[in-house]
């Protein structure tokens, strides 16, 4: 018999292994956890402490799920108690009102309630799986590909919540060395830290984990709910709202009358949680302090732990390149680098350069290409409609996605995240990917396969009036604005995000007239002046064309209609919140008129713009009003 490690939380430290497991845990790679002091072997993708093992094999052959459960899905450190509290409250709302002074959130840590499906699979936690209770609330850290088959298989709800990982390491790096015991120190970062990029860590790692759970929500909406951290503590309200409707208890208007909202974001929130008696003495089951669930529920704490270098992680080679490259300050923070003749932050190029061999285009993919304020919001929402206007009605009122969602939200930027947010790999067909790239910029694949690429250019005068604007909206209070004149000075020089201007569109429209059936180029003056004909020139482009029958019940104008300026500008999803990029939501809609430059522009400063177009694109039969 092995003698139990003391050092270890009690779940960890089990009976003797059987042979079967022994057997398994021989053949599987072998990793060792820096911080708390046990082997982690490597199953099915993922890393895990070997006394861990035994119970996921148990669970994955014997666990039953129910069409009714409920499954909270989070890597150990995003959110998992808060996230907790909250599906408790929310689900037992009828039975414990959430001011009461005898909720049962205030007498137990939000752990008790939710057993977790691997750390007691016959049993979780004490609390019988075989009860007839419905729903039963479980939660796992488990990725996807480990998950029962029953619970893969089943109509159950699953719902992930997934944190920013600099955050995420620095919790769970402090939360595990609570765990070690004086003598063995805890100058560990570094090499935490190491281990983490390598994924290395508890059910890491972790981009495999978030991108498992990613594609499955794509793929099956109805059945996984994918939820950001960071967005919650931004927008607890409607996320709360959200969250509630996924799991088949949706907020009744009565409730929202006497303010249950509140109520459960309050009696759930950290300050509350973390400072009840329950939850800073005694110990769970699992032999956890309750206290260890409670740090400080920040976003952006990491920036109070790790280096620069740990935070860029750049290779040698792409340091060696963005050094070697023309630079010259941005206009909101930080400088631009001046890489195959357009201007780009050092971050974008970090992500963008290893991806444009490694994107895998396909030929039913469709492409959203502008530059910065030249109608991105509202060619994303039209389009989106478009696409899924058989899924979803655009007279629906308030079930359409478009009213509950930032535009921004529904098709994902290329450059952004073309990792993590699951871009290269989603299942839906087709795809609908927005990117500010400059045609030499884009990805060999896309270049090459058959896809579809909707080019949306500006008057550049108009451009630069309400990229200044938006410039602005994103500068600090210490930063101040930036002057008009310094601003206009950068934009005719080109030396803006992506630009040069007149380079980008230009790049659009020579193609767009070598393979009209592969770029449709269209003007934003143009689209606002008709926007009829121009959805429709959309819709035929894209594959997807207005029938007669959609004609006869008026479908163009319920569609134009839900993307309208005033329209979208004016529900409450894009007046309040931020969206993950960190960009408040309002920033993207300020006038959205043609001409507004006249109000801004002094008649010098419009005959240079006219000059330099007529420069740079005279030649080309490209022209602007």
């Amino acid at each position: 018999m092995e003698t139990p490690d003391p050092t270890l939380p009690k779940f960890l430290q089990e009976e003797e292994l059987s042979e079967e497991c022994r057997e398994l845990i021989s053949s599987l790679p072998t990793g060792k956890d820096i911080i708390i002091p046990h082997n982690l072997h490597q199953y099915q993708g993922f890393w895990h402490a070997s006394k861990m093992l035994p119970k996921i094999v148990t669970c994955q052959n014997q666990f039953e799920a129910r069409d009714s459960d409920i499954f909270l899905v989070t890597l150990p450190k995003s959110g998992t108690t808060w996230l907790k509290a909250i599906v408790f409250a929310l689900v037992n709302r009828t039975k414990y009102d959430p001011k009461s002074t005898q909720h049962p959130l205030l007498s137990n840590n939000p752990h008790e309630f939710f057993p977790f499906l691997e750390f007691e699979p016959r049993n979780p936690n004490g609390v019988d799986s075989s009860s007839p209770s419905t729903p039963r609330l479980f939660a796992t850290h488990l990725p996807l590909v480990s998950l029962p088959e029953s619970v893969k298989k089943s109509g159950c709800k699953l719902v992930y919540l997934c944190r920013n990982p600099k955050d995420n390491f620095v919790s769970l790096f402090h939360m595990l060395i609570k765990l070690r015991t004086e003598e063995m120190g805890s100058n560990l970062l570094e090499d935490a830290f190491e281990n983490f990029c390598r994924g290395v860590s508890s059910y890491g790692p972790v981009w495999d984990h978030a991108l498992g759970y990613w594609k499955e929500s794509l793929e099956n909406p109805e059945r996984v709910l994918f939820l950001r951290y960071e967005e919650m503590k931004e927008d607890a309200g409607n996320q709360l709202r959200k969250l509630a409707e996924f799991i088949g208890c949706p907020i009744s208007k009565e409730e929202e009358s006497f303010n249950v909202v509140g109520q459960i974001s309050e009696l759930c929130s950290f300050d509350h949680l973390s400072n009840l008696e329950v939850n800073r003495t005694g110990k769970l089951l699992a032999g956890y302090n309750n206290s260890i669930f409670f740090r400080r529920g920040e976003v952006g704490d990491w920036k109070n732990h790790l280096t620069p270098q740990m935070e860029e992680e750049l290779s040698e080679e792409c340091r060696e390149l963005i050094s070697s490259l023309p630079t010259e300050k941005g206009l909101v923070s930080g400088n631009l680098y001046q890489y195959e003749g357009f201007w780009h932050t050092s971050e974008i190029l970090q992500k963008i350069l290893p991806y444009q061999n490694q994107f895998e285009a396909r030929d039913s993919d469709i492409y959203l290409v502008t530059l910065p304020k030249s109608g991105t919001t509202w060619l994303k929402a039209m389009v989106f409609a478009l696409v899924n206007r058989t899924q979803y009605n655009p007279n629906s009122n308030q079930q359409h996605p478009l009213v509950s969602n930032n535009p921004h939200q529904l098709v994902p930027f290329l450059e952004s995240e073309p990792i993590s947010n699951g871009v290269d790999s989603c299942p839906t067909d087709p795809r609908l990917i927005a990117t500010h790239l400059p045609l030499v910029f884009l990805p060999e694949s896309v270049k090459q396969s058959g896809c579809k690429i909707v080019y949306l250019c500006r008057n550049p005068k108009d451009n630069f009036v309400s990229l200044w604007h938006f410039t602005n909206k994103l500068r600090t209070e210490e930063m101040g604005c930036i002057s008009l004149e310094e601003t206009f000075d950068k934009f005719c020089r080109g030396v803006e995000l992506f630009g040069p201007f007149w380079d980008h569109v230009l790049g659009y429209w020579k193609e767009s007239l070598e393979k009209p059936d592969k770029v449709l180029f269209l003007k934003y003056e143009e689209m606002k002046e008709n926007p009829g004909n121009h959805l429709r020139k959309i819709a035929e482009f894209i594959g997807c064309p207005i029938s007669m029958e959609e004609e006869s019940f008026n479908l163009v104008n319920q569609i134009l209609e839900l993307c309208s300026f005033d329209h979208l500008s004016n529900l409450e999803v894009n007046r309040a919140g931020r969206l993950s990029s960190g960009h408040s939501k309002s920033a993207f809609f300020r006038r959205g008129e043609v001409g507004d430059w006249k109000n801004h522009l002094t008649p010098e400063m419009a005959q240079k713009v006219d000059e330099i177009i007529k420069q740079k694109l005279g030649a080309s039969g490209l022209t602007f009003y």
